[in-house]
């Protein structure tokens, strides 16, 4: 019987690795949504328009975490956690890229879908995260290890809404 692999001593650095770059994400995720929400606030548009399209930033934010985190688990059970991982991290990538190209052309259609993007992006990458730990930490550690991975998480969260603001 095949047991998976139960680090002993080595774990460090893929964990710290694995922590980073789920700061950086959730990071990009929150400043980004809440860019885009002040760019809209700032536009000078009619109130209503305004009322309309600040909850739609949120909504395309989170409509991708109800349709494709069982995708993502679907990835995760499939194929190497770690090939997710980069390959949702290079996608990730080119999201912010065409995030930057519609916050250059003040192109607003751009900027909800790179929102949108945002969300599919963290949607797909949870449950490889999460997955990844049983991997990265000795049994013993796991407790710790979510801990830590939702303190850097919610962290994320604050600074990115901050530093969108």
């Amino acid at each position: 019987m095949n047991l998976p692999h139960r680090p002993s001593s080595g774990w460090q650095r893929g964990f710290w690795s694995l922590i980073i770059v789920q700061f950086q994400g959730a990071f990009s995720d929150n400043a980004l949504k809440n860019l885009v929400v002040f760019l809209i606030l700032g536009l000078g548009l009619p109130q209503e328009k305004r009322d309309a399209l600040v909850p739609l930033v949120g909504a395309l934010f989170a409509a991708p975490f109800i349709l494709f985190s069982m995708f993502g688990g679907w990835l995760a059970d499939r194929l190497s956690k770690r090939s997710v991982t980069r390959a949702i991290k290079i996608f990730e990538l080119g999201i912010m890229l065409f995030a930057a190209a519609g916050l250059g052309f003040e192109n607003l259609p751009m900027q909800l879908s790179a929102v949108f993007l945002m969300g599919v992006h963290s949607a797909i990458f949870g449950p490889s995260k999460y997955g990844l730990l049983p991997e990265l930490l000795p049994v013993e550690k796991l407790s710790w290890g979510n801990g830590i991975l939702e303190l850097g998480t919610f962290t994320a969260i604050i600074l990115g809404t901050l530093a969108g603001a």
